[in-house]
Order: C-alpha cells, then sequence, then structure tokens
C-alpha cells in the first residue's frame, strides 16, 4: 500500500496521466484493447489494459484535481478503444460515396467521443472518490458496468464491443452469459482485470492473485462442464437454405450491378445438389433465407419480383414450393391502429409463400424497431427532411421504428424473435412469450457488407452469437458479406456459408435448450447489484483521512 498526498512527479510511463504524453498513452492502450475483439480475440491482452485502465485512474486519484484527471485517464483510454473498435463505421461512408466521405472522419470519432463521455464519468467518479483498498476495484467493477448500462441504453443505445465480448462466443469461456448475459461477462472483466491489477502492483499480493484465478477457473470450468453435457437436437421437417453472395455495398446504388446481385441470388437459391448422404436436394429444403441488402427497395411490394420468384421455383420443382424470406422495405400509408393517414416505412423481415404454380403471397412480416441513427432514420428527421438533409443506407429519407419488438409465426417454422441487422447488438431485445408459446429461434438478417473488409462483420458475428447463449435459442444468421451460419443455443457454428464465393448452407434448425433463464430479468438484477455495490463504495469504501492507492 502506499500512502500519497500527491502523485509522483515521475510516474511510472504506463501510470502517467498528465499532459498530451499522458493521454497518447490512453488512447494506445485503450487502443492495444480492442485487439481482445474479434477477430483476434486476444483476451489477456485486453484483460492487462483494463488493468492498466484501474491503475492510471487509481494514480489519477493522488492528483490535486483527481475528477478531472480521471476523466481524461478514461476519456482517452476509451477513445482508443472506441474509436479503433468502431472505424469500420467509416467504411458505410465510403461505399455511398464521394459526397459522404468528407463527412466520415468527424462521424467516425464523433461516435467514438460520445461513447468515451460515459467511460471518462466513471473515471471521474473512481479518481474523485479516493476510494482505500478493496473498495477501489468493486468501484470500478460498478462504476464502468453501469456506464455500459448508459452506453447501451441512452440515447438509442450502442452496446457494440462490451467488455464481456473478448471471450469468443461458443467456448468454454462465453457460457456464462446463459446465467448473467453479457453484463455479468462484463462485470466479471472488470473484475479479473482490478484483481489482476492489485497482484501485481499491490504489497498484498496473495488475495487479489487468488480471486483473479479463480475468476478464471471458474468460469472456464463451468462453461466446459456446459459444454460437455451440450446436445443438441434438430426440428422436425425443417430445412433451411440460407445463401450468401458476395458483393461492394457501392454496386447496390447502380441499377444494372444491383439487378446482376439479385439474379445472383436467385441462381444460388435454386442451385440442384446432388442428393446424398452429406446434402440436400433442393426438393427437401422448406425454407430459402437471403440476407439483408439482398435486394433494394419494396421488395414485398414489387408484384413482378415476387411472380419471377414463383415462376423460378415452379420452373424447378413439382409439388410443395418453399417458403421464401428476405428484407424489404414495407409502405404503410395508414395506421392500422387509428386508420389515420401516414406516410411511413418501414424495414421488414418477409415470409412469402407460393402455390404449386409459383403464384406468390405475402404471409407475414416483422418491422425493425432499433434503427440505425443517421443510417436509417435522422434524429428530428422531419425537420432534417426538409432541410434535404441524406441519410447514408437507403434512399428514402426516414425509415419508422416499430412500436414494439414482436414475435412471429412464419409458414412452417416455430414461433420465432425476427432482429433485424443491428437490432442483435441488443441484450434481452427478444420479446417474452406470445400467448403462452415461446420463441424457438432468433432470425438474424443483417447486411454485414457496410463494413467492407474491416473487423466489422467478425465483431458482428461475435456480439449475435451472445445472443443465443444469453437466449438458449439457436440463431439463423444470413449476413450479407459477413457470418451466415446456424448457430446453436450455446453458441457454436453448426454450419457456415463460404463468404469468398456464392455458396449456401442447407440445415435443420436446432430445437432451443429445454430451461434458460430470463434475459431481461438477469440484466436488470445485475444493474440492480451494481447500482447497490457503487452506493457501497461512496459510503463505506472512503478513507477518513488519508488517500490510498492500491
Amino acid at each position: 500500500m502506499h500512502d500519497k498526498a500527491a502523485p509522483h512527479p515521475n510516474p511510472p510511463f504506463l501510470l502517467k496521466t498528465s499532459g498530451w504524453s499522458g493521454r497518447f498513452v490512453s488512447f494506445v492502450i485503450g487502443g492495444l484493447c480492442v485487439l481482445g475483439q474479434a477477430p483476434l480475440h486476444i483476451w489477456p491482452l485486453a484483460l492487462i489494459g483494463f488493468a492498466l485502465l484501474f491503475m492510471r485512474l487509481q494514480w489519477a486519484s493522488t492528483a490535486d484535481r483527481a475528477g478531472r484527471t480521471g476523466f481524461g485517464a478514461a476519456f482517452w483510454f476509451a477513445l482508443g478503444y472506441f474509436g479503433l473498435g468502431v472505424f469500420w463505421i467509416g467504411e458505410a461512408f465510403i461505399a455511398r460515396g464521394p459526397a459522404f466521405i468528407p463527412v466520415m472522419f468527424p462521424m467516425v470519432f464523433g461516435l467514438a467521443a460520445l461513447l468515451s463521455i460515459f467511460w471518462g464519468i466513471a473515471g471521474w467518479a473512481l479518481a474523485k472518490g479516493r476510494f482505500t483498498p478493496g473498495w477501489a476495484q468493486l468501484a470500478f467493477i460498478a462504476f464502468f458496468t453501469i456506464a455500459e448500462y448508459l452506453r447501451g441504453y441512452l440515447f438509442g443505445g450502442f452496446p457494440w464491443n462490451m467488455p464481456g465480448y473478448i471471450f469468443p462466443a461458443g467456448g468454454a469461456f462465453s457460457q456464462g452469459a446463459a446465467l448473467w448475459t453479457i453484463y455479468g461477462q462484463t462485470v466479471l472483466v472488470f473484475g479479473i482485470s482490478a484483481a489482476l491489477a492489485s497482484a501485481v502492483f499491490s504489497s498484498k499480493k496473495i488475495i487479489p492473485a487468488l480471486a483473479f484465478l479463480v475468476a478464471l477457473a471458474g468460469l472456464y470450468g463451468f462453461g466446459s462442464l456446459r459444454l460437455s453435457n451440450a446436445a443438441i437436437t434438430m426440428q422436425d421437417d425443417v430445412t433451411l437454405r440460407l445463401v450468401s453472395v458476395p458483393f461492394n455495398q457501392a454496386d447496390r446504388f447502380e441499377n444494372e450491378k444491383s439487378n446482376q446481385i439479385v439474379e445472383a441470388f436467385i441462381a444460388e437459391s435454386l442451385v440442384q445438389d446432388e442428393a446424398g448422404p452429406n446434402t440436400t436436394s433442393l426438393e427437401e429444403v422448406t425454407h430459402i433465407i437471403w440476407p439483408e441488402g439482398a435486394i433494394n427497395g419494396l421488395a414485398m411490394e414489387n408484384q413482378g419480383f415476387l411472380d419471377y420468384l414463383g415462376r423460378n421455383l415452379a420452373a424447378r420443382l413439382n409439388g410443395d414450393l418453399p417458403v421464401w424470406i428476405f428484407n424489404s422495405l414495407r409502405h404503410e400509408q395508414a395506421d392500422p391502429e387509428t386508420n389515420r393517414q401516414v406516410e411511413d416505412y418501414y424495414n421488414s423481415s418477409v415470409a412469402v409463400t407460393f402455390n404449386s404454380q409459383g403464384i406468390p403471397f405475402v404471409s407475414g412480416f416483422n418491422d425493425k424497431k432499433r434503427l440505425v441513427p443517421f443510417g436509417e432514420f435522422i434524429p428530428f428527421g422531419k425537420w432534417m427532411e426538409r432541410k434535404n438533409v441524406p441519410v447514408i443506407s437507403t434512399s428514402l429519407m426516414s425509415i419508422s421504428a416499430a412500436k414494439n419488438k414482436t414475435l412471429t409465426h412464419y409458414p412452417g417454422l416455430p414461433m420465432g424473435s425476427p432482429q433485424i441487422c443491428y437490432e442483435i447488438i441488443f441484450p434481452g431485445l427478444t420479446p417474452p412469450p406470445k400467448d403462452e408459446v415461446k420463441p424457438e429461434f432468433i432470425l438474424n438478417q443483417s447486411n454485414d457488407a457496410w463494413f467492407g473488409q474491416s473487423w466489422g462483420p467478425e465483431q458482428h458475428a461475435n456480439i449475435a452469437r451472445y445472443r443465443a447463449i444469453e437466449e438458449g435459442l439457436p440463431l439463423i444468421r444470413a449476413a450479407s458479406n459477413g457470418v451466415t451460419a446456424i448457430i446453436d443455443p450455446y453458441g457454436r457454428i453448426l454450419a457456415q456459408t463460404n463468404r469468398e464465393v456464392s455458396s449456401h448452407i442447407d440445415s435443420p434448425l436446432p430445437k432451443p435448450l429445454n430451461f434458460q433463464l430470463n434475459s431481461r430479468v438477469s440484466i436488470f438484477v445485475i444493474f440492480l447489484l451494481v447500482l447497490v455495490l457503487s452506493l457501497l463504495c461512496f459510503l463505506l469504501g472512503r478513507p477518513r483521512n488519508r488517500l490510498a492507492i492500491i
């Protein structure tokens, strides 16, 4: 333990928090922590980085202006972490065209700065509180977890790359999310990091070292035990065909190239595989699933397009034709509840059935609730539309959000939870049972072509797989230029397309787990626990007559 009234004039380089050199150190350490996220998952490096963040904030607590110093240390750390973690957003501006490129850097780093403010406030509270040993570690866990809750819910929320995601989904370390969701995983990451810092820097090393080892071993042991009993069974009479076609998002804005992409999806959907022990013929396929981005515009209202799909299916098959599930904009001119005139567009997952002659019927749809700010809608959109401010992802102005996220019963499938594109990053979005009928799968249709060749698709897929673990539900994921796969309720990939060429997979649908905790309840309970913990830290953890670090 070190008792200090002010920081040492020459702190260790990694703990330096003052001046631009201190900001630079914070930024670099935070940026290196991103290597713990997908696709690299160098999670020990991330734990070391978060441990250094804790130590730097402890050092900041010895400064005369502790709160301001702590805010800066955490803010610049987070700016490196979020700035490098979401740099793929710039790919969307490049794909949209030259007119959008000038605003790429201010938008990307503006978003990173906004996200970093939450961590900056947590760092301010930790340094300002000047907590005693033991309580400082608990305060670090509580304050930064609360910051992650706020980041995930305020202003629409953007819970991308939470620290808990450093453990690859489907592996042993990820299985704890089935009990405490990704927020509990994040609590553990902060806790393990604080224990690591104390084990290295504290004069009393034994207890934190044991806590560090026990936490890692316990998390791995629980996950290994859970996976050792992970038997998967499949739904009867359901064979899914997931279709993948690589394309550049920029081509989506040219009519001829866009039509060629649609033709490629149709051709791959209708491939007649030879029947065999490890293959499935088209006759056996019950559902063909396309990702978001496969087709532009109001496809569900384009009768010519739907007829074309039906004719192609009927020409190749006799008897029952598969259900076609794709993504489309949906136009609504009258509110179904009030019957008043509106002019709304929705981003929808759509199921189309065909009779034996190929005549199409729209048999179900599910609208997107969580929309991308400045992508699918503009805050204060109506006013901005009058000012002719363009959005990135669509030629329309603003898309409307669904009033509620609902379950959907598509023909031939059990009750499911469609979650379009980035909806899947929100824990607890899967709605509760409808009429006491529980959901049995999650459907995630996404357009990851916006991410280009960055790490974005791998990060998105890892995040999505955690939803399967949390909900105990299999995940059907169709992602343009991303990970298109069948994922079991443990987050493991059972089958996956080849992202480099046009390809498809035919697979049965796994069944859900027989028992799973309610993820929404778990999220709420963890929030209450860290809130109570933070209050206890302020009440019991502050020194009366001296300042202590570690």
